[in-house]
């Protein structure tokens, strides 16, 4: 969904020359029995199982106030003594842009008018252009749910940045390849698997509750900045909306990544960087690591 925003906010640009920066939301025992980390940490590191050199594993969040996205020294050498940086998609994609615009289109003939009354849509748009600073009709037959995502900036009161922007930055510096464990299209293909009219109504539902919708994102922003990857786990997996989601959103994502992530850090040492709700619970990314025989253990600072 942080791809999703970025193409909100070009095309916000593009219509009122004004930036929106985004994203939506949207972790020591190696083992056939291993446990969840019971640490709370977002930066980890990952040995064994025959790697001649240790990868790091951090947990994001996709949009924060700048003042919040801190690199300190640990995640600095840790990132330095990587050869490789693995995001949840290859954010240096030239096409990305135009294959995200294709993926974030509902099909010919559906539109947001089509799933809710008119007057359901007449005041989801009023709300919407409030908040996004953008017409709801420019964006009415995108997939609902990505609709959120041009939202979420008015709610945290700053100008938002992303860790994936911050590493993306560090790793262009460093003369680093980036790479993606999944592609953008098969990202956004995963909505597709929730009907439009669910994704319509959760919009409603998120449009008309902005006050508890800012609530539950300060809450899940202070999980974050403790470094409570179990807590922000089970916070997502409980969402009235998305927990009904989880193998979609998560495990099948989760699973579907460690085959890329052994073999990416066989190859050389990889600093990977994804949401942090994929990092908790016993089958987060660390979790099944370790059932792959990685030594996972949190980097201590």
């Amino acid at each position: 969904m942080d791809i999703a925003s970025d193409v909100l906010r070009k095309l916000k640009k593009n219509y009122m020359k004004k930036s929106i920066n985004t994203l939506l939301f949207l972790l020591i025992t190696i083992g056939s029995f291993a446990q969840p980390p019971k640490e709370k940490a977002l930066l980890w590191k990952i040995s064994g199982n025959g790697l001649k050199q240790a990868s790091y594993l951090y947990g994001t969040i996709h949009i924060m106030c700048p003042d919040q996205i801190k690199v300190d020294s640990a995640l600095k050498q840790s990132f330095a003594s990587t050869k490789q940086l693995y995001l949840e998609i290859n954010t240096s994609d030239p096409a990305m842009m135009s294959k995200a615009i294709n993926g974030m289109m509902m099909p010919e003939g559906e539109s947001l008018e089509k799933l809710v009354s008119k007057a359901e849509y007449d005041s989801m748009s009023q709300i919407f252009q409030g908040k996004s600073g953008m017409p709801m009709m420019l964006m009415a037959k995108a997939k609902p749910i990505l609709l959120m995502s041009a939202v979420y900036p008015s709610l945290l009161g700053c100008a938002p940045e992303g860790w994936e922007t911050k590493f993306q930055v560090m790793a262009k510096e460093s003369k680093l390849p980036i790479k993606g464990l999944e592609t953008i299209e098969y990202q956004l293909s995963v909505f597709d698997s929730i009907p439009y009219k669910t994704q319509a109504a959760m919009l409603k539902d998120f449009l008309y509750n902005l006050d508890s919708t800012k609530k539950s994102f300060d809450e899940m922003l202070t999980i974050y900045l403790e470094k409570n990857i179990n807590a922000l786990y089970e916070m997502t997996v409980k969402d009235p909306d998305f927990g009904n989601y989880e193998a979609l959103m998560l495990n099948n994502r989760n699973n579907n990544w460690i085959t890329v992530m052994s073999a990416a850090a066989k190859d050389k040492p990889t600093f990977f960087a994804v949401g942090a709700a994929h990092l908790g619970g016993d089958k987060g990314v660390i979790s099944l690591l370790r059932k792959k025989g990685f030594e996972v253990v949190p980097v201590k600072y």
